[in-house]
């Protein structure tokens, strides 16, 4: 039963080992490749530079030992009288590496110097590129804003037409045989409505006015008859009364012909039926409580080889959560 697990325990240990054995290799090699140089023994250090950086290599070095790499490199064809090669060579490490410096009291003067020339050169191209690349990101941004501004727009109406629903009110024609304005409200003529409604209600007090007066003074004139007129007040109390009756039925008599007016009005111009604009409450968005998430993610990207060429692929793996 034991024996099942050997090898794919066996295995497993390898594949973990790899990655460190790869590494360790390429370091050693890198270190080979240094003393060749710094014993002069320039076509060595070429050959060994040039396997180590070369895209198809089996053993791929870090970013920070492919720049020195290259740095190495560049001085050994400086050595070889190959300025143009090594040129090449430092352009493509200020590509992958712009924040590379040298260090002084490694490499002689002359290949300092050249370095420096070289990325004088390229510096304009690389800000140009860095310009680009910022334009491009602004450009994104100003695009994805926009299209933010869009959706939450786009949302602010469908919000508005959903909250607003649009029903047809039916109208009556008893109602609109109704005084006071009834008929012209139902109308939606409301200035209209507001005047039948104070016209017709002042008529309304007048008259209910008038009729406590005219009681008093027809009551006073009897009075004053029944106790045998000494003063001669009763004619002047009728008088009083005739009067007082002659603007109550004044005002009754406008009543009814506003009312009638009204009502008359709000027939001719009745309107069997409208669109009217309900609103109604939109339910608030609940929010639901973060989960913390676990995701895998993986990345492959070209390799930079020692003349600024590109083959082969470099992967990364790692996990992204939220918690």
């Amino acid at each position: 039963m034991r024996a099942r697990y050997i090898l794919p325990t066996a295995a497993l240990l390898i594949v973990i080992a790899c990655p460190n054995t790869a590494r360790a290799d390429a370091q050693a090699d890198f270190e080979k490749a240094r003393v060749a140089y710094r014993a002069h023994s320039y076509e060595d250090a070429d050959a060994r530079f040039s396997a180590l950086l070369d895209p198809k290599a089996p053993e791929k070095l870090e970013p920070a030992l492919a720049s020195q790499a290259r740095m190495y490199l560049g001085a050994t064809y400086l050595a070889e009288k190959r300025k143009e090669d090594a040129e090449h060579v430092f352009e493509s490490l200020l590509i992958a590496d712009p924040g590379f410096d040298p260090d002084p009291l490694t490499f002689p003067t002359d290949v300092l110097n050249s370095f420096i020339d070289t990325r004088s050169h390229i510096r304009q191209r690389l800000n140009d590129q860095a310009a680009l690349q910022a334009r491009l990101e602004a450009e994104k941004r100003a695009k994805e804003e926009l299209e933010r501004k869009r959706q939450a727009d786009r949302v602010h109406i469908l919000e508005q037409m959903a909250a607003e629903e649009k029903i047809t009110v039916r109208h009556s024609r008893l109602m609109a045989s109704v005084p006071f304005g009834a008929g012209q409200f139902q109308n939606g003529q409301n200035t209209l409505g507001w005047v039948f409604l104070g016209v017709e209600s002042a008529l309304v007090i007048g008259t209910l006015i008038t009729v406590p007066i005219y009681n008093d003074a027809s009551d006073r004139a009897k009075h004053e008859t029944a106790t045998g007129d000494i003063d001669h007040k009763a004619a002047s109390y009728q008088d009083r009364a005739n009067a007082t009756q002659m603007v109550n039925l004044s005002l009754a008599g406008g009543l009814a012909l506003a009312m009638a007016g009204g009502i008359l009005q709000a027939h001719l111009a009745f309107v069997s039926e409208t669109p009217e604009m309900k609103t109604r409450p939109i339910p608030q968005a609940q929010s639901k409580p973060l989960s913390p998430t676990l995701n895998p993610w993986f990345t492959v990207g070209p390799e930079i080889g020692p003349h600024g060429e590109t083959g082969g692929k470099t992967g990364a793996l790692g996990l992204r959560g939220t918690f």
